[in-house]
């Protein structure tokens, strides 16, 4: 009886080894599954992928890690015209992305960062456009023009131009249009052209203008061509004679007369 018990511990015994060695087994094969996988190439076609701060594809794990464990956590878009991906780069500090982001660019954010914090988006919008446009030549475009002709900005050259972008449902486009009035006025004995460009049709701009009074120029222009000067109305352009853009403001005053003197400074600095 003795040598009977003794053999069963002896076989419970080697059995429960066993099963603890093969759970061992087991789990040594799935952790060197999920390794090999780690390992591969995260490969996306058309569709949104992750990166950290120093431009390292994330999978779905790694991404949640750094959204649940980032206290301020910020994200910069980017398309990837290869592969048809937006990327969306996760990151703290701006200075996390030195080394993958250009220098330039990340200076750019810091001081966006700030103007940001200081006026606001309608200041980043401001220099974003200048940084686009200033001192750049305006590109030449189509058009369409009340009186049936079709121009581009290079037929305006030789004079100084008064660009205005706006468009019929803006309503600080609107309330600004008397003090447009009068700077036209003010320079009517001048060599300087009034230019007010919208993107709507040009039946609709003729509507507006026989129940709204504006004395520039008008013309029709693509909505994606206006979008790619200012993606925000209204929007002025001071042009040179030679075509190049020398100053630039956008939107609307929050004391809609101030707009007259903020053109008329201007215009007065670029008639020399």
């Amino acid at each position: 009886m003795r040598v009977l018990l003794t053999a069963l511990i002896l076989f419970s015994l080697f059995s429960c080894q066993e099963k603890e060695v093969i759970t061992e087994e087991k789990s040594l094969i799935a952790s060197e599954q999920k390794k090999k996988l780690a390992e591969q190439p995260i490969q996306v076609k058309n569709g949104i992928v992750f990166r950290d701060a120093q431009g390292n594809l994330l999978s779905e794990a790694e991404k949640d890690s750094i959204v649940d464990n980032t206290s301020q956590l910020q994200a910069l878009r980017r398309f990837d015209n290869e592969s048809n991906n937006t990327e969306y780069i996760l990151f703290e500090n701006y200075e996390d992305l030195r080394g993958f982001v250009p220098d330039d660019t990340i200076n750019n954010l810091i001081e966006e960062a700030k103007l940001m914090q200081a006026g606001g988006r309608g200041a980043v919008l401001n220099k974003r456009i200048a940084d686009e446009w200033q001192d750049k030549k305006l590109p030449e475009g189509v058009l369409n023009m009340l009186d049936g002709s079709v121009k581009s900005f290079r037929d305006f050259e030789g004079s100084l131009l008064v660009l205005n972008l706006w468009y019929i449902n803006c309503g600080p486009c609107i309330a600004e249009m008397p003090y447009l009035n009068n700077v036209v006025d003010r320079y009517k004995d001048e060599d300087i052209t009034f230019l007010a460009l919208s993107f709507d049709s040009i039946p609709d701009i003729t509507n507006f203008l026989e129940r709204t009074d504006f004395i520039y120029q008008h013309g029709s222009i693509d909505r994606n061509f206006s979008a790619s000067l200012s993606p925000v109305a209204p929007a002025h352009f001071i042009v040179d004679k030679n075509g190049i853009i020398r100053d630039i403001l956008i939107g609307a005053p929050r004391n809609t007369p101030e707009i007259y003197n903020r053109l008329v400074s201007v215009i007065e600095k670029n008639k020399k």
